[in-house]
């Protein structure tokens, strides 16, 4: 890390106003109105003050401020290879079933559902997509009733994300500072899935020794801290991140329902000044965010003074430091972040070549068919194309009833797989 500081603002008593890179971890929450504009102002003073950002974008309008600042990538340029269980696959199978856990506001039961599966894919090394997913809950006597089916039922809405982009680029993004955008998703769930699903990557790929980002910055994030009634997950995933060394810091324009989660895990709060106007007058708009736990040590500062639009108040309860300020200026750069793979080569020739192996052999596996055609194949091409095409319905994955600890899971082709394995050899 740099010794530099991170220049936020101009303080309302004069001056700069500057954040150590310690108050950067464990943490800082943005609340309230402009606070995904405070985000902005963040990931460019990191980037400034050299810092390794990571932005991950999920409505779009840190791209629209700060993407010509960065390596800026749409979801489909990076979605496969967020998905691809390599480094520390085992571990990544935990984070990748609570990522889908906490965006699709799973049980803890469906977790293990889907722990289980994913597990399952790591030992292949495969790829955790809804399909894949969806095929190893399918396996003969291993998941059924109520909770497996209303699983398989919120899996199967998120058919959108399909396996694009390309493999290995998630650790290259975090070599530099770079932008995520999730915006161009068909629906926000399958946003808020792709998003958790690219975060348990990255804290993957830092768990096998590659370098972590400085800052991760994420905004909307109440999207996928919002409070429940229950606990109902572990959570695994967002005690990884906070247990990692990135700073991080998280965005939330709507401040009604956050997890505690979200309260409870930074000490550094940076709210708007509509929240502190309304506090200061007795009134909590945003359900208890103002209750004692909270605010346990109110200054004069938040109740004797009203702010202005413009205005935020920076809250340091590790430090007992409240401070009011204007964020800084930037000049906007923006630029169209690339969206979708770059063209792939003409692979019909492999693809005929994995339909008519798993046609033809009842016992293939996903391992055995790379292993076979890599020989003339790159493995990462083999694999993508087998990846594809379970991913668009012409393979699926099945159990043999085979006496053994691990039983075999075969490759079969559905109806529509021999239909494309006929009109290939025409």
């Amino acid at each position: 890390m740099t010794s530099q500081k991170v220049w936020l603002g101009f303080a309302r008593t004069g001056g700069r106003l500057y954040l150590d890179l310690d108050e950067l971890h464990p943490g800082i929450d943005l609340m309230g109105s402009g606070a995904d504009d405070v985000a902005a102002v963040l990931a460019f003073a990191c980037r400034e003050a050299g810092l390794k950002v990571l932005v991950l974008d999920l409505n779009g309008r840190a791209s629209g401020k700060i993407s010509g600042y960065f390596e800026s990538r749409g979801f489909g340029y990076f979605l496969y290879d967020a998905m691809r269980l390599e480094q520390k696959a085992s571990f990544h199978a935990e984070l990748a079933a609570s990522a889908y856990t906490m965006a699709l506001n799973l049980s803890f039961e469906q977790e293990g559902f889907l722990n289980s599966a994913i597990q399952s894919i790591a030992l292949e090394e495969g790829v955790a997509s809804p399909a894949s997913l969806t095929d190893q809950l399918n396996l003969a006597g291993e998941f059924r009733g109520h909770t497996a089916d209303e699983l398989k039922g919120k899996l199967g809405a998120l058919k959108s994300l399909n396996l694009t982009g390309e493999a290995e680029v998630v650790e290259k993004m975090m070599e530099k500072c770079s932008l995520a955008l999730f915006a161009s998703a068909e629906s926000q769930q399958a946003a808020e899935v792709a998003m958790m699903l690219f975060l348990s990557k990255v804290l993957a790929l830092g768990a096998s020794g590659v370098a972590l980002p400085d800052v991760l910055i994420i905004n909307e994030a109440n999207r996928v801290f919002s409070n429940l009634p229950l606990t109902r997950h572990s959570n695994r995933l967002l005690i990884a991140l906070l247990s990692s060394r990135m700073g991080r810091i998280f965005s939330s324009e709507a401040t009604y329902g956050l997890d505690h989660h979200f309260l409870e895990t930074a000490p550094v709060r940076i709210l708007s000044s509509a929240i502190c106007n309304e506090a200061s007058e007795g009134r909590s708009p945003v359900g208890g965010l103002h209750s004692p736990q909270h605010f346990p040590h109110s200054s004069t500062v938040t109740s004797a003074l009203i702010l202005t639009p413009n205005m935020f108040l920076l809250h340091d309860s590790a430090r007992g430091l409240e401070e009011v300020f204007v964020p800084r200026w930037f000049e906007v750069s923006s630029t169209i972040p690339e969206t979708q793979e770059p063209p792939q080569k003409d692979d019909r020739q492999l693809v005929k070549q994995i339909l008519e192996i798993a046609s033809s052999y009842s016992d293939a596996t996903r391992a055995s068919i790379v292993s076979y055609l890599s020989l003339e194949n790159s493995r990462e091409e083999v694999e993508r194309a087998i990846d594809r095409l379970q991913s668009q319905g012409y393979v699926m994955v099945v159990g043999t009833d085979v006496k053994r600890d691990s039983p075999l899971r075969s490759v079969r082709l559905t109806k529509s797989g021999y239909d494309l394995m006929r009109s290939l050899g025409d």
